[in-house]
């Protein structure tokens, strides 16, 4: 029997399962906005980070080869009922790490062979985990969610009767499995699968494996930043390497900022009606009205307001979305980092290292109830760079136990960094800290191909969609604003 290494990453769903981390219940869905060839979750828009399906095998290693088990079946056999033993993978349901994350099945051969589902109208062709307990009972346990992850269409293909098996397509399962002690009574385990048909099989092997999120496990720890050493912010304007601080504190927009037309944004103390708690004193209230986009258009320009635009810089600001911001019928954008001159990167005018970039934050449409993530909207950062299409690509903020997934009504501390990258070359880095913690890291951007393309302006801009309107009136509020030449951090209490 291999030995399976599951002790120390199963430490952590152990915190799961006594409910001391809510980010890593994040279990994938089988609906058509669930998990896919994909996408771990297309509701979200939380990519694979391979491009396509991902597990750990049985040494723990992501995309190794040793299965938890694997069934061979000879071409030409016509049993309709077929028994995988995954007895020697119960290691790994002590941790918790099979019963979090489900199992991926995977082929290695181009024969195609169907399945029921856990939708077949009849209970016993459904698939099944049959248990057999120290004490002799057995126990029968049908998946929570089960799919084909087929890779020639990026929507989920759960909740539909059948399960279709091949090289091109694997299959999710997750089971509510025993894990901790509980699992210490489980002496076997046998998934059982029914095909659809019980004509010849072709030669297939079935293989086995832990699937595996495509989101960081863990938290990094906070680090102080200049902010530590001045409570409130009070007097951090003073300190030799920030730029510019702005609290909204006079009751009014700072002049430095660069306000574009049309924006219903104004400096409030109170909005019961939106269940607002300040985060200390005044915040910018940003309203996206119904049937329009734009909620935000302030830039700060480095060259107009310090003479000269900065290769590296850092950007702080608090966001608390209200209720209502659930109601997004598509994505939009939210602040960060810009160097479009008027001309590049931004609005489907294509990156050009020789004219523009830009590396706006991002948010998607809320879940739907039923949803784990319901009641959070999950954040990102939009970014035109060289590998990004005409419309630009999403960078989803999967680090740090899903950082990026945000809760309505509460503040959150978002910090974006960007040394942009030697002109030509991938090597640009950008990061993003929210609440602290390290919610994205890259330093492969292709932002420039020219040394006088840097960082033109923080671009404060909130803006509902794509292309569609907003349904219904959204807000938002924006509150300690800074920028700096080196890393902020939280407030300091």
């Amino acid at each position: 029997m291999r030995y399976f290494p599951w002790k120390q990453l199963g430490m952590v769903l152990v915190a799961l399962a006594t409910g001391r981390s809510s980010a890593l219940e994040l279990r994938f869905q089988d609906t058509a906005t669930g998990i896919s060839c994909s996408f771990y979750d297309v509701q979200l828009g939380i990519p694979w980070r391979a491009g396509k399906p991902e597990w750990l095998d049985a040494d723990a290693k992501p995309q190794g080869p040793h299965a938890l088990a694997t069934l061979r079946i000879a071409g030409g056999d016509t049993r309709r009922v077929q028994r995988i033993d995954l007895s020697a993978s119960l290691r790994a349901w002590w941790g918790g790490v099979a019963a979090q994350y489900g199992f991926l099945l995977r082929a290695d051969s181009s024969g195609v062979m169907e399945f029921h589902s856990r939708e077949a109208a009849e209970p016993e062709l459904r698939p099944q985990l049959l248990l057999t307990m120290a004490d002799g009972r057995r126990q029968f346990l049908e998946p929570l969610a089960d799919a084909t992850l087929d890779c020639s269409t990026y929507k989920g293909l759960g909740q539909v009767p059948l399960l279709s098996f091949s090289r091109n397509n694997t299959l999710a399962l997750r089971f509510s499995l025993p894990i901790g002690r509980a699992a210490a009574d489980v002496k076997s385990a046998e998934l059982i699968l029914v095909r659809t048909r019980s004509e010849p099989a072709p030669a297939l092997a079935i293989s086995v494996f832990v699937l595996d999120p495509p989101y960081a496990r863990g938290t990094t720890p906070r680090t102080d930043g200049l902010a530590a050493a001045f409570p409130g912010d009070r007097g951090l304007d003073k300190h030799p390497d920030v730029l510019f601080v702005d609290g909204f504190d006079s009751g009014k927009v700072d002049k430095r900022w660069n306000v574009g037309p049309r924006v219903p944004a104004e400096v409030i103390v109170s909005d019961p009606r939106r269940g607002f708690v300040p985060l200390q004193g005044p915040a910018l209230r940003v309203r996206i009205s119904r049937r329009e986009q734009l909620g935000l258009d302030y830039r700060y320009r480095f060259r107009e307001l310090h003479g000269k635009e900065p290769e590296e810089i850092y950007f702080r600001y608090y966001l608390r979305l209200a209720a209502d911001w659930l109601g997004a019928v598509e994505g939009g954008k939210l602040p960060g980092l810009a160097g479009t001159y008027g001309k590049a990167g931004w609005g489907g005018r294509r990156w050009d290292g020789n004219a523009g970039w830009s590396l706006r934050g991002g948010y998607g449409t809320a879940p739907p109830r039923g949803h784990p993530a319901a009641g959070h909207v999950f954040l990102s950062s939009y970014a035109y760079h060289a590998r990004s299409d005409t419309y630009g690509e999403g960078l989803p903020w999967v680090d740090g136990d899903l950082a990026g997934l945000i809760a309505i009504d509460r503040w959150v501390c978002i910090e974006q960094r960007l040394r942009i990258n030697t002109p030509g070359r991938f090597d640009g880095e950008f990061m993003v800290w929210v609440d602290g913690r390290l919610a994205l890291s890259r330093n492969d951007l292709r932002l420039r191909d020219r040394g006088e393309v840097r960082i033109e302006e923080i671009w404060m801009n909130v803006f509902h969609g794509g292309t569609a309107a907003a349904a219904a009136d959204m807000h938002a509020y924006v509150d300690q604003l800074v920028v700096a030449r080196r890393y902020i951090g939280l407030i300091s209490r």
